[in-house]
């Protein structure tokens, strides 16, 4: 499945863009979608993202349809967007 996701501030310099989609399997969870992330761009985007206990205290994510607050381990569905922020 296909997940969309948004990226803001430091993001955009570590990968180039502001929009990336990635294909993460089915019952996929964010970790997943950082995992891709991480391939796709390097690993700095995923060190940018989460650290060895999970999210970085100045990184949220948040699904865009309903405005949830994501963690690592939050499941994702086909066609969903994903903002990750960045908090100086």
């Amino acid at each position: 499945m296909n997940v969309t996701v948004k990226l803001t501030g430091p993001m955009v310099a570590r990968t180039g863009t502001r929009d990336a989609r990635v294909a993460v399997p089915d019952e996929a969870t964010v970790e997943d979608v950082v995992e891709q992330l991480g391939e796709r761009y390097g690993p700095q985007v995923r060190a940018g993202i989460v650290d060895g206990f999970g999210l970085r205290s100045d990184t949220s994510l948040v699904r865009e349809s309903d405005h949830e607050p994501l963690s690592v381990h939050s499941p994702v569905e086909a066609g969903d967007t994903v903002r990750v922020q960045v908090h100086a």
